[in-house]
């Protein structure tokens, strides 16, 4: 027994390094925390650029990674991956990109935050640190391949979530988005746990890899076990609601429809900087591991008749929530007042247009070009975000007629804002009009002529309301009301900047990023 022990101990030991990234993280996290009680409360801030630093470092350990990756595909033409603590994560080039969008979008959002009016205060530096928690979280998740894993990965993401968006304890609306995200994000994961509990005991594995082996005969094995050797089709029923159970804390997570009624209420009521947190990164998160999950239990590339478990029976099913989900999420988006309640309808309909893109799980291009789309909308979204925080430090709020002929104070700022808006539309030149462009090429060359339509449609209707934005801060007359005279961070205005750059440069060289995103998917689940 003690040999066995010291062998197992030893394996988690040597798995360590391949979880570099996370461990650095949560070092930070903890350092970051030592220092944030140790210091006055007027140099809080310091704990900001202390996490900034431990995130940079982690994103660099994650650089080395993905040059490991490459070595080992160069040298033997494929690309290494890797069981890791007994099939609890996987060590693949797929968690590696994810946790790239994971860490920059934290990054980023700290950096907002250190300089958010909004924010200001003697508890300020507790923030930092729930940033930081949450990105640990999210990189867990877009690894994890084991049952338990993905359910305490998306745990500890959400109720730190829950605690920033409630985190202005003296406002009415932050409290309630605290309080509904916490009852939305219970209903949610109770649902998927117990979806969970009744897999695994069908099964007999908390692996995602090797439930459908288990399960892939259900049509002559387990279902006759269970019903004493009558094919009834309830069984088929029944696995039909376990798995929809299990995928509802998924859906949840990125907002998609039915399960998005948390978002606008969450998103309007939190910390500016945390809502363009929660529409980039635990979004972000979410469709690793719903892509992973997919993939494990419909395999791409599967015969129609293989098993019961392949992409034909779930592929039409993801196409009609993409389609709810993004005319839902643009229709109500119409008539809001609000930039910040506006944009998070706006995130709702494009958690739509990449869930477009999954809908042709059989086509690893399709995939590919969701992951693309992922890239370009943490520059987009996260920069209006990144706007609208500095907006707000200046005219203390974002609802619309506050920040009427905002381009006379902040010109740079307003420009950049139009121009993210355009590529949330996806009017080229910029990179959210080739996002676009690549899952609707993938949806036609997949015959699903109906789904390019609906995006086009789509994006019609969005056009009306990002424009009733861009109008608001650049050609309606400002109210008299005094706005701030405190300068606007360079911080601010060097994101906005780089971020408008890096969405021309994604229309005018895409090649390179969609290139990185199909070779990621190359050793999926493998």
């Amino acid at each position: 027994m003690p040999d066995n022990f010291l062998h197992l101990l030893n394996r988690n030991m040597s798995d360590l390094a391949y979880i570099s990234p996370e461990l650095m993280v949560v070092t930070t996290f903890l350092f970051a925390l030592v220092f944030d009680f140790a210091v006055p409360a007027e140099r809080r801030k310091s704990t900001g650029y202390i996490c900034v630093v431990g995130l940079l470092i982690a994103l660099w350990l994650n650089l080395q990674h993905y040059q490991a990756f490459m070595d080992e595909w160069r040298q033997n033409g494929e690309f290494a991956s890797k069981s890791i603590f007994f099939g609890m994560l996987r060590y693949d080039n797929f968690g590696t990109f994810f946790k790239f969008i994971v860490l920059i979008g934290t990054v980023i959002s700290l950096l907002l935050s250190i300089h958010a009016r909004e924010l200001f205060g003697k508890n300020h530096g507790e923030f930092y640190l729930l940033l930081v928690a949450v990105c640990a979280g999210g990189m867990f998740l877009a690894s994890a391949t084991n049952l338990l894993m993905i359910y305490l990965s998306l745990e500890s993401l959400s109720i730190i979530s829950y605690a920033m968006a409630g985190y202005l304890r003296h406002d009415r609306k932050s409290a309630e988005a605290g309080i509904k995200y916490v009852i939305y994000g219970a209903m949610a994961s109770g649902i998927m746990i117990f979806g969970m509990s009744y897999l695994y005991g069908l099964s007999g594995t908390l692996n995602v890899l090797d439930v459908p082996n288990l399960l892939g005969g259900i049509d002559n094995g387990i279902v006759t076990q269970l019903s004493n050797g009558s094919m009834e089709p309830g069984g088929r029923g029944a696995m039909i609601a376990i798995l929809a159970m299990v995928f509802a804390g998924f859906l949840y997570k990125i907002a998609a429809v039915p399960f998005h009624y948390w978002s606008p209420d969450v998103y309007e009521g939190a910390p500016t900087t945390a809502t363009g947190f929660f529409s980039v990164v635990p979004k972000a998160a979410g469709f690793a591991v719903l892509i992973r999950v997919l993939c494990a239990f419909f395999k791409p590339g599967a015969a129609p008749d293989a098993a019961w478990f392949n992409y034909h029976n779930v592929e039409p099913i993801i196409a009609v929530l993409a389609v709810l989900t993004m005319t839902i999420g643009n229709l109500a988006a119409l008539g809001q007042t609000n930039a910040k309640r506006m944009l998070a309808y706006s995130s709702i309909a494009h958690a739509g247009y990449m869930l477009a893109g999954v809908s042709v799980l059989g086509n690893t291009k399709g995939l590919a070009a969701v992951l693309f789309y992922l890239v370009v909308y943490l520059f987009m979204n996260l920069g209006a975000f990144a706007v609208l925080v500095a907006l707000e430090n200046i005219f203390g709020g974002t609802d619309l007629k506050q920040l009427r002929g905002a381009v006379r104070r902040e010109p740079v700022l307003c420009v950049t804002l139009c121009i993210f808006l355009f590529s949330l539309t996806g009017l080229p030149p910029f990179g959210g009009f080739m996002g676009k462009w690549f899952i609707m090429v993938q949806l036609a060359d997949n015959h699903h002529y109906w789904m390019v339509f609906w995006i086009g449609m789509n994006s019609v209707v969005s056009l009306y309301y990002y424009m009733k934005l861009a109008k608001t801060v650049a050609i309606d007359q400002p109210d008299e009301a005094v706005a701030s005279a405190e300068a606007t961070p360079l911080v601010y205005t060097c994101i906005v900047v780089g971020k408008s750059l890096a969405l021309l440069l994604l229309f005018f060289n895409s090649v390179p990023l969609l290139s990185w995103c199909q070779e990621v998917l190359v050793n999926l689940n493998r």
